[in-house]
């Protein structure tokens, strides 16, 4: 029992739901490419790895620097609730960045003895901006002092963006970097999860003493009218591959469930349910990177 306790707030320190969602979204790029896993196997396992071990880091070090604000919001998260030690939560996430570090050493050799066609550039690029944007929301102190995620919006677009680049990421584990679907698809769950910070930044504002979120300094109702917003756009963008044909537009009923989360958000805002619009545009994306995974395995099969 004790056991699992403790495996459970290793899990919620990692935010394992965000790493499994990471690496679905890896094979994502595959399954709508086409490339087999006996093609392709090695290399986005090792992507995977990659960027499961950067997300469970990155989360680690954010409770870390967190820990007053989540004092008040998110109590019984593990480092308030002092279910696990600073000291050992600290290892522990410098230890994932060097794994995953390891493991993108591990993909330049793989892709370099059994390509030398420098097809690991393009991950490169995508983990050292990972890494970039990681610094850049989390740095506050001297000589620089960016903190994105104090500062109104920008931190909601470094979280988003991370979901646009591990999609990237797993399209550069198969050569397909430059694939536009991918790249439709990238843009699309972007918005969604933007969506979903500023409804988090909504439902934590009282908490969040020290930072400008949207809701602090617009108010929550022109931040839920910006929620809404986003979550439309994120379906418009959604359909879009469907719409040009660039997948086959029957398939379009695969994302349905998708769809109906992101909409569904409209009066759930209205009755200023923020919580359960956060709910729901998770769902949203799970729902969609499964829709597109089922459209490539139908295309593909």
């Amino acid at each position: 029992m004790i056991n699992r306790r403790a495996a459970r707030n290793w899990w919620d320190l990692s935010r394992g739901g965000n790493v499994v969602l990471g690496i679905m979204t890896i094979s994502l790029g595959a399954l709508i490419a086409g490339v087999g896993y006996q093609e392709g196997g090695l290399p986005l396992a090792l992507h995977a790895f990659c960027i499961g071990a950067f997300i469970a880091g990155w989360f680690a070090i954010n409770d870390l620097l967190d820990i007053e604000v989540d004092r008040i919001n998110h109590p019984g998260r593990p480092l308030p609730s002092e279910n696990i030690a600073e000291t050992a939560a600290r290892k522990y996430g410098h230890r994932m960045m060097i794994l995953s570090a390891i493991t993108l050493i591990g993909i330049i050799i793989y892709d370099e003895r059994n390509t030398g066609k420098f097809t690991w550039v393009d991950s490169a690029i995508v983990w050292l901006v990972a890494l970039v944007m990681m610094i850049a929301y989390e740095l506050d102190g001297k000589p620089f002092n960016p903190c994105l995620k104090k500062r109104m919006l920008w931190g909601n677009l470094i979280i988003a963006g991370t979901v646009f680049i591990t999609i990237l990421f797993g399209a550069a584990a198969i050569d397909h970097a430059t694939d536009p679907v991918l790249w439709m698809v990238a843009a699309g769950a972007m918005v969604l999860i933007m969506a979903r910070e500023v409804s988090m930044d909504i439902h934590d504002h009282e908490g969040d003493f020290d930072r400008t979120t949207l809701a602090r300094v617009a108010g929550v109702e022109n931040a839920r009218k910006t929620v809404w917003i986003l979550a439309f756009s994120s379906f418009l963008l959604m359909t879009l591959p469907f719409v040009l044909e660039l997948l086959p537009a029957n398939m379009v009923v695969l994302m349905l469930p998708s769809f109906f989360c992101a909409l569904a958000v409209k009066p759930f805002l209205t009755k200023e349910k923020d919580a359960e619009v956060a709910s729901l545009l998770r769902g949203a994306m799970i729902f969609g990177l499964l829709g597109l995974a089922s459209c490539g395995i139908i295309i593909n099969g």
